[in-house]
């Protein structure tokens, strides 16, 4: 049974839950071997990595007559022998080998196995980078196998144009996450010989997304800042930090801030 019925909060703490179980299971040695592979199966790319098809991939689901027990993130084939109690058939995350699953590292329907869950495109970036994470933690403490042909691998192993889609949203949310937070969206600004500085704020200042609230301009203060700037407060956000500009209205939305002060 999907786990659609869930409840966002419980569904993360049943990914949290997965995360402690595989890390608990770490340190434990193989505890099986993998049957030999065919003949098609060992043509291999040109860097030494096995390329599979969705169905060669189908006999690494560790049932009876089963050729191993492999599991697929983002289209990278691994080994995961070693935890067969969590991963072999009847264990709670089975559903995780012999196909790709990549979407249900984040949205923790587990259960059972839907062809479209290696589809990422419904995740936001950084959950999207989340899942890159999940793959260092295979990379690390599984056998990497290879690829599989399809909506990440092309028949040559090379990245299809989704995968380098995939690609830069990891990169967008690093790059996002790279940023200092700020607390307030900052003000719009202008300069003009006649009037000098004005600040003002709209619902579409700081960022450039609408937001649903204009707020009010004020000069954002901290010890470790030599320069105070200028952020755009909601009603009821005062005091603090957050200090008005002189000879301004703290009502209004706009300031002319004097530039020899």
């Amino acid at each position: 049974m999907v786990l659609s019925y869930v409840t966002p909060y419980i569904r993360h703490i049943v990914v949290i839950g997965l995360a402690a179980v595989l890390f608990a299971f770490l340190s434990r040695e193989p505890t099986g071997g993998v049957g030999k592979e065919s003949h098609e199966e060992r043509a291999v790319h040109n860097a030494g990595e096995q390329l599979f098809t969705e169905q060669e991939l189908a006999k690494y689901d560790g049932r009876d007559g089963s050729k191993g027990l492999y599991l697929v993130i983002l289209g990278y084939v691994y080994d995961v022998q070693k935890g067969v109690k969590h991963y072999g058939p009847g264990e709670a995350y089975n559903m995780f080998v012999g196909h790709d699953a990549s979407r249900s590292f984040i949205s923790g329907d587990f259960e059972e196995y839907d062809s479209e869950m290696s589809d990422v495109s419904s995740l936001t970036d950084s959950e999207v980078k989340s899942i890159v994470k999940w793959k260092s933690f295979y990379d690390e403490n599984y056998v990497y196998k290879g690829k599989v042909i399809g909506r990440y691998f092309d028949k040559n192993g090379d990245f299809t144009e989704y995968h380098k889609v995939v690609l830069e949203r990891v990169a967008r949310a690093e790059e996002a996450e790279s940023k200092p937070k700020q607390e307030f969206p900052s003000c719009n600004v202008e300069w003009k010989q006649e009037t000098g500085t004005k600040v003002w704020c709209s619902s579409r200042s700081g960022d450039g997304i609408e937001r649903g609230w204009v707020g009010k301009p004020r000069r954002y203060v901290k010890e470790e800042d030599k320069t105070p700037y200028c952020v755009c407060v909601p009603d009821g956000s005062e005091g603090g930090n957050l200090v008005p500009f002189d000879n301004c209205d703290s009502a209004s939305e706009e300031c002319y801030v004097r530039d020899d002060k």
